[in-house]
């Protein structure tokens, strides 16, 4: 194009974008983030019942916040009685709070609602009632056990349509289906089948079910760490975290979209959940990038991709890390540790990407003089950050996760105090206990559907034919298998959110990939990635869709967009299956950390590139075909692949800079 190719000291014509047009920045004063986000309204999948409903939904979140927190910090109980409650409540919830249908979100819970809800509950409740006589009978179930155990699956299968959608529900259905078929199958498929009562007492009477590993942390760890992020907001953190990210990047190319990424990412520290995070920090950042003439879907888009990596972020991530240290068997802040410097390396992608599409499109940043001042901020609400930073302690210092996030919940409620405008009254308080139990239904329920394809699996064997397969297709080599891993998770992810994929592969793929002599921490965190980056992967882009529903802006249109923006994050987990040192990082070598981080911040910055055909102009297509051979020789083991990757990013980037178009100079 012509204006790409003028020479220097020529200025270089403003680009036009679909994605933004240039606003009027005038004004005094600093923005307020709290009047933007007041007019800010997320058009979400749930019912906001109201009249009598009210009322006993949050007296049952606030109990239910209660009994977790009480059996957190003081009596925990066994498996089959905390688990049962834990779902009896979360399916109470469910049933008042997600319409059967999307035309019946602004209907009232219906008779047949509150029926679900009610029979739900009490065949949850009713095996922690029965749980000692059960296990004096060795474990064998009653008729009347089997009658209550197919009502309960039944509504656990409904209860995982209406918050998951149909395609874990087919799922489950064909897993389970399975069980009954095996003896008519093909030889490599076939099993001996399993009689209706074996299959409903494995689902419903067993902790490898319905209430296997994955309700179990959703029930403790995932819950409790909820309730801290609800706290942390009725704090006043999300406004903390909105009000520095102004101040460190409003002021550059495209500001407000960094504004998003650096908030996304300080809220994701401890949200841990992408839809979540773009509805705490979106009805900040979506209307004002909009505000500041950024088009609706893009302003989605770019939250969408930022609020995605919360759940990479440590210490909190998402609930599928506390699953993966269940899986692995290791402490929580072990699998954090590792979870660390890839998180990074994601963060960077997106800021990155972002930067070349605010300097490519000609995107403005905020007046200095509008912009928080990083002092007066750290002086009014810094004191807020603090239980974050004992939580990270307690982790370091090798209390559990549980404990930790017990001990920090109590610790927000005392820092709060410091200062009037941020203390936290006894309605602060009952908000934010209701919050955390509303916060946690979808998560749950996911974990409960789940565990029917999990328990399926685990009775029929066919894991191990699944890592067989997958380790016979790609011949036993670690490239096709990891595509192949990929390619698994991302099928998933079209019809299932994170935890889901998460728990999904962790069963089926991480084996073959730990088989091929990827470390077990490696493996599950690439599953764990893959099943992440569904938030932002069309069809089924839950963070991206959030965000369109805050910005009012078209939602396939807005998912492709984040998809693309978030094209950097996705080679992400390719670079640290090549450079395990990214993951254990506190075993290898110091020199084996460093050369890894240079390999991701070169793969991270070919890919961005790339994606935006864009460095200080728009790239020739020569430029483009060598930063893709820096990305494959960045991934090859050997060292003087890894020199020539360096060399290639360094000599096209110089070369970017000595061609770019220089502005006129004023006379």
């Amino acid at each position: 194009m012509a204006n790409d190719q003028a020479p220097r000291g020529t200025a270089r014509p403003q680009r036009r974008s679909a994605e933004w047009s240039r606003p009027d920045l005038a004004g005094e004063g600093e923005i307020d983030v709290n009047a933007i986000s007041a007019k800010a309204e997320i058009r979400g999948e749930t019912r906001n019942p109201a009249g009598t409903w009210v009322p006993i939904i949050r007296v049952v979140g606030i109990a239910s916040s209660l009994f977790h927190f009480y059996t957190a910090g003081y009596r925990p109980l066994p498996a089959l009685e905390q688990r049962p409650i834990h779902l009896a409540v979360m399916l109470f919830l469910c049933f008042l709070l997600y319409p059967a249908t999307s035309c019946g979100k602004d209907r009232q819970p219906s008779a047949l609602d509150v029926v679900l809800a009610v029979v739900g509950a009490a065949t949850s409740v009713y095996l922690a009632v029965i749980y000692e006589d059960f296990v004096l009978r060795g474990g064998m179930p009653t008729q009347t056990d089997i009658i209550v155990g197919t009502v309960f699956c039944i509504i656990v299968a409904e209860a995982a349509r209406r918050t998951m959608g149909m395609f874990l529900l087919v799922l489950a259905a064909i897993f389970i289906g399975y069980l009954f078929v095996g003896p008519w199958l093909p030889d490599i498929l076939a099993h001996g089948g399993f009689g209706f009562r074996r299959v409903i007492r494995h689902m419903y009477m067993s902790t490898e079910g319905v209430y296997g590993i994955a309700l179990g942390v959703s029930a403790t760890y995932v819950y409790l760490f909820i309730l801290f992020g609800a706290f942390l907001q009725q704090s006043g953190t999300t406004s903390f975290f909105t009000n520095i990210a102004f101040a460190a990047a409003g002021h550059s190319p495209g500001g407000p979209a960094k504004v998003g990424v650096i908030a996304s990412a300080l809220m994701g520290t401890i949200q841990g959940s992408s839809a979540a995070n773009v509805a705490s920090t979106g009805v900040f950042t979506i209307p004002l990038m909009m505000r500041l003439g950024f088009r609706g879907y893009y302003a989605a888009a770019v939250e969408a991709v930022a609020s995605c990596g919360g759940q990479f972020l440590p210490p909190v991530m998402g609930a599928s890390a506390f699953i993966m240290a269940e899986y692995l068997q290791m402490p929580y802040a072990q699998v954090a540790a590792g979870a660390m410097l890839p998180a990074i390396l994601y963060y960077a992608a997106v800021y990155l990407q972002v930067h070349l599409r605010a300097v490519k499109v000609g995107m403005e940043g905020l007046p200095r003089n509008r912009l928080p001042k990083v002092k007066r901020v750290l002086l009014r609400q810094g004191h807020l950050v603090i239980p974050i930073f004992v939580l990270i302690g307690m982790l370091i210092m090798g209390f559990t996760a549980l404990f930790a996030a017990f001990f920090s919940i109590l610790t927000v409620i005392a820092v709060s105090a410091f200062r009037r405008e941020t203390r936290m009254n006894l309605g602060k308080i009952l908000a934010a206990l209701e919050a955390g139990a509303r916060n946690t239904v979808s998560t749950a329920i996911a974990c409960a559907g789940v565990g029917f394809i999990v328990g399926s699996v685990g009775l029929s064997g066919i894991g191990l034919l699944f890592t067989q397969s997958i380790i016979g297709l790609a011949q036993g080599e670690l490239l096709p298998a990891i595509l192949l891993a990929a390619g698994c998770s991302l099928f998933l992810s079209f019809g299932l959110p994170t935890t889901s994929v998460y728990i999904i592969t962790a069963t089926l793929v991480a084996p073959s990939l730990a088989q091929l002599g990827v470390p077990p921490l490696v493996a599950h965190l690439f599953c764990y990635y893959w099943g992440g980056v569904s938030a932002i992967t069309p069809p089924v882009a839950l963070a991206a869709y959030v965000g369109a529903g805050i910005a009012g802006a078209p939602v396939m249109k807005t998912g492709f967009t984040a998809m693309r923006l978030g094209m950097a994050a996705y080679l992400v987990p390719f670079i640290y299956v090549y450079w395990p040192a990214l993951v254990m990082w506190h075993e290898a070598p110091l020199h084996r950390v460093v050369l890894a981080l240079i390999g991701g911040a070169v793969g991270v910055f070919c890919m961005g590139a790339i994606g935006e055909r864009y460095i200080t102009r728009e790239l020739p297509w020569t430029q483009m075909a060598l930063l893709a051979i820096a990305i494959v020789a960045v991934m090859h083991p050997a060292a003087i692949a890894n020199v020539l990757a360096v060399a290639i990013a360094l000599g096209v980037g110089a070369w970017e800079w000595r061609a770019r178009p220089s502005p006129v100079k004023a006379s």
